[in-house]
């Protein structure tokens, strides 16, 4: 499959509004997160594929200044001030540059288990480029499996239901909408996709997010809730969607590996039940929970990224790599 072209559209200035520190690095690039070939990220510099509706776009993020970010825009679409107006909202929302950090950073302080994480990535703020959708996909994905394993459905998925694209000399994958996921029969998503259970599921949740608009769910009361709603979706992935996609700062999504580190890092034991997790996160930080399980998992990942930061001189393998792996 060759990639689609893309050509430059925009430049947008995204200024970071939100009071606190700010660490554009560890914001845009998460240690922790596996590699899905929807991004890759340098030390400066991050390229990202974002959907506005059925336009496919391709964006290249620096920080120009100690506290704006540049967006540089590519589409072969027509672009029009909708979209434009649509990616500084997400953009803005999916790395929260107009988020409050002091109040957390103030409870941090406070934490003698927290002086590390702080110390190395103080400023970083929740990254979640997906959408509600695009996150309850990788919440599904993530469940009691491998990071392997993962890595390999969401390739699956991507490159027979997404899009390859190459824009600013890097090719990367886009995401599906969940109305052209919903024709696909949960036998293709088994035997082709190769999603095992998986598949019965994600057809809900196409279906779900095709009828629920992104307004109707930022309305809603209680998003964990909401999203257990759709078949198939337990407590868990509720709380990854919510947090991530809603970026609720008092909630966070426990796995077997981040409950351990979350175990060992606040009760200096090897593991505990998520209950006694979660209720020792609410204790040291009331409302930040989210914000403060972010801290520590992303800490315990960087000395040993899943997908390290790419070279400056390592993007045509990044490009051969990808466009292999889609034919």
């Amino acid at each position: 499959m060759s990639p689609r072209h893309l050509d430059h559209a925009d430049t947008l200035e995204l200024p970071v509004t939100g009071d606190g520190p700010f660490d554009f690095l560890h914001t845009f690039w998460k240690p922790s997160h596996y590699a899905t070939g929807l991004e890759a990220h340098t030390a400066t510099r991050s390229w990202r594929t974002f959907r506005a509706g059925d336009l496919v776009t391709g964006v290249r993020m620096h920080a120009e200044e100690e506290r704006l970010v540049i967006a540089e825009i590519y589409t072969d679409g027509d672009y029009k001030p909708g979209h434009r107006d649509h990616l500084v909202r997400r953009l803005t929302a999916s790395y929260g540059l107009d988020e409050d950090l002091n109040q957390f950073t103030e409870l941090a302080t406070a934490v003698p288990s927290m002086r590390e994480p702080l110390a190395a990535l103080s400023g970083m703020r929740q990254s979640c480029p997906e959408d509600h959708f695009e996150i309850a996909v990788v919440a599904l994905l993530l469940q009691n499996v491998t990071i392997a394993r993962t890595t390999q459905m969401t390739r699956n998925l991507l490159t027979h239901h997404g899009r390859l694209v190459h824009f600013d000399g890097i090719t990367l994958r886009a995401w599906f909408t969940p109305a052209e996921l919903a024709h696909v029969t949960p036998e293709t998503l088994k035997e082709q996709d190769r999603l095992g259970y998986r598949a019965k599921t994600l057809p809900h949740f196409a279906a779900f997010f095709r009828d629920h608009t992104t307004e109707e769910l930022q309305a809603a009361d209680d998003l964990v809730q909401t999203f257990q709603q759709i078949k198939g979706v337990g407590p868990y992935t509720a709380a990854i969607m919510a947090s991530h996609a809603a970026r609720n700062t008092d909630t966070f999504g426990l796995d077997v590996w981040n409950r351990k580190i979350l175990a060992r890092r606040l009760l200096d034991v090897d593991d505990a039940k998520p209950e006694a997790v979660t209720r020792r996160l609410n204790e040291l930080f009331p409302g930040h929970a989210g914000t403060a399980g972010l801290y520590f998992v992303e800490h315990e990942y960087a000395a040993a990224p899943i997908a390290p930061l790419l070279a400056p001189d390592g993007i045509n393998a990044w490009n051969h790599s990808l466009e292999l792996t889609a034919t």
